[in-house]
């Protein structure tokens, strides 16, 4: 065949969720790990930085959770500070800790956390079995302390998520770790391909070929299904899911962590991306895949389009991780945003919706005649940047013109819009044109201070 250049995939946003990088210090040392070059390097979120965002997150209502994560974060002395100051505040709904769940063993400890207001717990789950799970994280007795600590929070009204690597090392016991979270109560399993970070040329063998793994993960979810736990795949073809595609959800919140994350952060391409009906959710296959594995052509279906192909240009947003009763209830109306285009004339146009995205606030308008829209798009002001319009607080350019309209009406909206997001951006809302935090140069031997 004709040998295809790697494209980058936009990787999808869950953008109702914050996670925090709380500490970098961890008790394991799992063989997978993608955070590995930073553990002892990089830098939590100060706590000050912290009553920062929650402060913003009042004003703007535009995240539902916050996830508490790390290296391991119960490891870090303040993490209480840090829960206690969330939940205090009400600014989330939910608050929940990325753990691997080693001192949860500990029943006053998790009691700590539960007072303090941690309502869901996402826990690392590797093997059905101690030597499995420990060879995995290279410490023994951690897979004795996970699961007492899953028995500890079964005596708690939280809910209970767990997540394992889909690796070359645990093909296999799938289903029996379904079968040790469905003994715990666990509502939610996550399952999750491995994904190089350093080891791009998978030195370490751990990467699975996906006709040895997909057939196992298969009969996981198929066991999933049978005990009414919800699961989730990622980074995984959708077509080599079976019946089991509606499980592929590759969304990941938005997160604070150093900048220099995202440089290692694998990118995505599919062979079939054009032809699929699901490649604006389906990322297909890793660089670090198709280099050592091909691009898998005869294994791959794609699902025949039902619409014409557009590479996309801005985020998608990933399905929100909600309970069967938030997702019949939850609006998902952002007043403080949409405050900026309070009394946009009914003669002028509408607004439709808002879309808050890692770095950028989308209102997709409607003119007045014809069936028109347009999406003017909000980003952190930036004088280098071309803009439509500058406010006090964002570039204001346009996209997505589509239908038919009259050139009068659509720019009598677009500057009528302009204007009424200037006179009433008061500072209160921000975005950030950064995927993280950055990291500043090291003095000698100190730790890299964050901005």
């Amino acid at each position: 065949m004709t040998v295809t250049a790697l494209r980058d995939q936009v990787h999808p946003t869950r953008f109702r969720d914050l996670a925090v990088t709380v500490d970098f210090h961890c008790n394991s040392a799992c063989t997978f790990c993608i955070v590995q070059e930073g553990m002892n390097n990089y830098r939590g979120v100060p706590f000050e930085r912290f009553v920062t965002i929650v402060a913003e997150n009042l004003r703007s209502h535009k995240y539902d959770r916050v996830i508490f994560t790390g290296g391991e974060v119960t490891l870090e002395k303040s993490l209480l500070q840090f829960v206690s100051h969330a939940r205090g505040s009400g600014a989330f709904r939910h608050l929940r800790l990325q753990t691997n769940g080693r001192k949860l063993a500990d029943p006053a400890y998790t009691r700590s956390l539960v007072d303090a207001g941690i309502d869901e717990f996402f826990v690392s789950l590797h093997g059905d079995t101690a030597s499995l799970h420990d060879r995995i994280t290279q410490r023994p007795g951690s897979f004795d302390e996970l699961v007492c600590g899953l028995a500890n929070l079964a005596r708690h009204p939280v809910r209970r998520i767990t997540n394992t690597v889909v690796h070359r090392t645990n093909v296999g016991a799938y289903e029996g770790i379904v079968a040790i979270a469905h003994a715990h109560g666990v509502s939610q399993m996550e399952f999750w391909n491995y994904l190089p970070m350093e080891d791009h040329a998978d030195e370490g063998n751990l990467m699975a070929p996906l006709a040895d793994a997909m057939p196992a993960l298969r009969r996981a979810l198929a066991r999933c299904t049978s005990l009414g736990i919800r699961s989730i795949t990622k980074y995984v073809p959708r077509c080599l899911l079976g019946a089991h595609g509606e499980t592929l959800d590759n969304s990941q919140p938005d997160t604070i962590i150093v900048e220099s994350f995202w440089n290692e952060f694998p990118r995505f391409a599919c062979l079939y991306e054009a032809l699929c009906d699901h490649s604006d959710t389906c990322l297909g296959l890793s660089h670090d895949y198709v280099r050592k594995f091909g691009w898998e052509e005869d294994a791959l279906l794609p699902a025949a389009r039902t619409r014409p192909w557009v590479p996309r240009a801005h985020g998608v947003e990933g399905r929100p991780d909600e309970t069967p009763n938030e997702a019949a209830g939850t609006s998902r109306r952002l007043p403080a945003w949409e405050a900026l285009l309070e009394g946009l004339p009914a003669d002028v146009g509408r607004l439709v919706r808002v879309q808050l995205n890692r770095n950028q606030a989308r209102y997709t308008l409607a003119p007045a005649r014809g069936g028109a829209s347009v999406e003017l798009v909000l980003a952190a002001r930036d004088e280098s940047a071309p803009a439509l319009a500058r406010t006090a607080s964002f570039n204001v350019f346009y996209t997505e013109l589509r239908g038919s309209y009259e050139r009068a009406d659509m720019e009598r909206l677009l500057r009528d819009a302009c204007e009424r997001i200037a006179a009433h951006d008061d500072g209160s809302l921000s975005l950030d044109s950064r995927k993280g935090l950055v990291q500043l140069p090291r003095t000698r031997n100190e730790r890299p201070q964050v901005v």
